[in-house]
């Protein structure tokens, strides 16, 4: 796999100054392969450098698992310095630069062996093999074949040279000039390859070649990392329901004990102050010298679900790279945003734990290798002053952002920058509009917390770009469109389909929404005006449409909606008073038989409910019966006196009508005995009685 495809694979962790710089150094030094002749003094000597001497070359390193590394490098030079003047030109020595953990060196050139001296290298690390023969002139080429084996400097020391079971980290180099120069790498298929050079993969049986490409100078040389994760000593490490495995080189017990003791004590004090558990994506922190070989301490992996460091027992790195587990492209956008946080969760971390790492200085912004942190490049892409540059100036901005906050308010603000969180999301929807965090929604956030104060200066100055800037310009607008229009609003959130504009920045359409909604916000306001004067709760739905309003065309049916809602929580209101107010007893009872007050309380409920013209038509109807209410009541009054008094007089009559039935029946009895008495005297016949005759009287009275 290629550096590039490796990039777009990991989050780098901070940059190895001192490893980077060694092997650069080595690397350097062994590319600069020609060692100065020595010739008698009595011919003019060549030049210092190599000009007049052309090589060509090819290097192979073969690489067992075991532990075990052998260098075959083929130098053919050619003397291309004619004579001039009776003066000759030659070389009768050539040499190399190896490192110190060479081992039984050779030379041969023609089947014959030349002799070997060694002399003190450019810095502790190397030294150089020198090999001597008979005076190469004019025209003549010598070709040397030199072997050697590397066996590794002890862990933790100055040079980088490393060799051992199931890992190895040395710099290849192949002689030669521009072009005409092959380097090779020969090893198991079950050790993996690390360098930043561009690399061709062949299978050759049970091994693997690698062909690496020169550099932009044509020079054949890089440095390279293998290792096969088999072979490891390793040991389990339960952080919670969490089992990670420490996997570290074969025989070096110190770095798997302070490896795991640091992942142990470490990882509860990072969860704390990111407020989020654990990510159960990684599973093994790895003991490497790949990152060095690549210029940096470690990094962390999704892909691989693992965190790789180097040899150094550093707690501040480690407890970077593992902050990592949080904060890497999956949670955050921008690279200087992704270091700049995982540095400052990580020494607030070193500083709880009472470890002692040294902090980042804050860099000169106007040096030579200064840039807007906007336009950091991916790694492998800028030297090595650049990289520290912006690993610096990452932590810096985020540690002046942050630096006030205590633990708790530390927490809360990398929670929501863990999770992407939005300062426009609803309360109740903490997930509302998440995404990725980058700059924008950084200081979206610091706002959110109440730390945003200065924040767009320091972005100004040390992180955004010319465009970066005029952006910051549009959200000043934009921002105060939206304060005042959430201050005309109520107590309710702007409508979401705004709020969502401004989480993504997409100001020109927070513009138009602004203007779609037009006196929408304030009527709005007269809805909770009119709540709050009458009693009655905003009708259900009505605070939802305007909180969830996401379109133009529910932007412009806010403004009737509202309005109706308030004129109908005003007729409700008004007629709830009226009919809340005592009447006289008359009315009182009309308003009970017409059922006004249940009517009322209808309204109300249907103006709970959000069915606006049901209430208005119950308004109507409630105010009708209202002012039937005495009417009526008038009406039943008089007809209960009615009532009454018929059922005071008909008995009376009926009494009455009994009597005088009485009465009659007496004076008939009485009228017959006089008849019958006077009868004889008359010579009238007397009337005999007949049925029916009293009934008939009876019926005739």
């Amino acid at each position: 796999m290629t550096p590039k495809d490796r990039t777009a694979r990991i989050d780098r962790g901070r940059p190895a100054r001192r490893a980077a710089s060694a092997l650069l150094a080595t690397a350097l030094a062994l590319a600069g392969l020609v060692v100065p002749a020595a010739v008698p003094t009595a011919l003019p000597t060549a030049a210092a450098d190599t000009a007049g001497l052309t090589e060509e070359g090819h290097a192979r390193y073969t690489v067992r698992a075991k532990g075990a590394v052998t260098a075959e490098v083929t130098s053919t030079i050619t003397n291309v310095l004619p004579d001039r003047g009776g003066r000759s030109y030659y070389w009768d020595s050539y040499g190399i630069v190896l490192p110190t953990s060479a081992r039984d060196v050779t030379a041969t050139s023609g089947g014959y062996p030349l002799t070997v001296r060694f002399e003190d290298g450019a810095d502790a690390t190397t030294h150089v093999a020198v090999a001597s023969f008979a005076p190469l002139r004019y025209g003549r080429t010598r070709t040397i074949e030199w072997r050697y084996d590397i066996a590794g400097d002890p862990v933790r020391s100055e040079s980088w040279t490393r060799v051992g079971p199931g890992y190895a980290t040395f710099a290849a180099v192949a002689p030669g000039d521009e072009g005409r120069a092959t380097l090779e790498i020969v090893a198991p298929r079950s050790m993996q390859l690390d360098t930043p050079a561009d690399v061709r993969r062949d299978r050759d049986g049970k091994r693997v070649v690698y062909t690496l490409a020169a550099d932009e100078d044509g020079v054949a040389w890089a440095p390279v990392s293998l290792r096969d994760p088999d072979r490891a000593d390793t040991r389990d490490v339960r952080v919670g329901d969490h089992v990670m495995t420490v996997h570290g080189f074969r025989g070096d017990t110190e770095w798997s004990r302070f490896a795991a003791e640091q992942v142990e004590v470490g990882i509860p004090v990072l969860e704390d102050l990111v407020g989020a558990d654990w990510p159960a994506n990684v599973h093994r922190v790895r003991q490497d010298s790949s990152p060095n070989v690549l210029g940096y301490g470690g990094w962390f992996s999704r892909y691989e679900r693992e965190i790789v460091v180097d040899e150094s027992l550093d707690v501040g790195l480690l407890l970077h790279e593992l902050t990592h587990a949080w904060f890497n492209h999956a949670t955050l956008d921008d690279r200087w945003l992704i270091e700049g946080v995982t540095e400052v969760v990580s020494q607030r971390a070193v500083e709880r734990t009472g470890a002692e790492s040294p902090a980042r200085e804050a860099p000169r912004r106007k040096s030579d290798v200064a840039f807007p942190l906007a336009t950091w490049e991916p790694a492998f892409t800028l030297d090595d002053d650049a990289e520290a540059y912006g690993y610096d100036a990452a932590y810096t901005v985020v540690q002046r952002l942050t630096a006030d906050l205590d633990d708790d308010a530390f927490r809360a603000l990398m929670s929501d920058v863990h999770d992407g969180a939005s300062r426009y999301a609803a309360p109740d929807r903490p997930g509302q509009f998440r995404g990725i965090t980058d700059w924008r929604r950084f200081l979206d956030l610091l706002e959110a917390h109440d730390v945003g104060e200065g924040a767009e200066k320091t972005l100004r100055r040390w992180v955004l770009d010319r465009r970066g800037k005029e952006v910051l310009g549009d959200r000043a607008e934009a921002r105060e469109a939206y304060t005042a229009l959430d201050a005309t609003d109520g107590d309710w959130l702007p409508p979401q389909g705004l709020r969502s504009t401004m989480t993504w920045w997409s100001f020109g359409a927070a513009e138009q929404a602004v203007e779609a909604l037009g006196d929408a916000p304030r009527q709005a306001a007269e809805v909770q005006q009119v709540a709050g004067d009458t009693g009655l709760p905003v009708p259900d739905g009505v605070r939802e449409a305007y909180e969830t309003a996401r379109n133009e065309d529910a932007y412009t049916a806010l403004a009737p909606m509202l309005t109706e809602t308030a004129t109908t929580m005003d007729r409700v209101a008004s007629v709830t008073a009226q009919v809340a107010v005592e009447q006289d007893p008359v009315t009182e009872l009309g308003r009970y038989l017409l059922e006004v007050d249940a009517s009322a309380a209808d309204a109300r409920a249907a103006l709970a409910d959000g069915e606006l013209e049901q209430a208005r038509d119950l308004v109507v109807a409630t105010t009708e019966q209202a002012d039937r209410a005495q009417r009526v009541g008038l009406a039943v009054v008089g007809g209960a006196l009615l009532l009454l008094g018929l059922l005071v007089l008909v008995p009376w009559l009926v009494v009455r009508g009994v009597r005088r039935r009485r009465r009659r029946r007496a004076v008939l009895t009485a009228s017959r005995v006089v008849a019958v008495v006077a009868a004889p005297e008359t010579g009238a016949e007397p009337v005999a009685d007949r049925e029916g005759d009293a009934d008939t009287e009876d019926a005739m009275s």
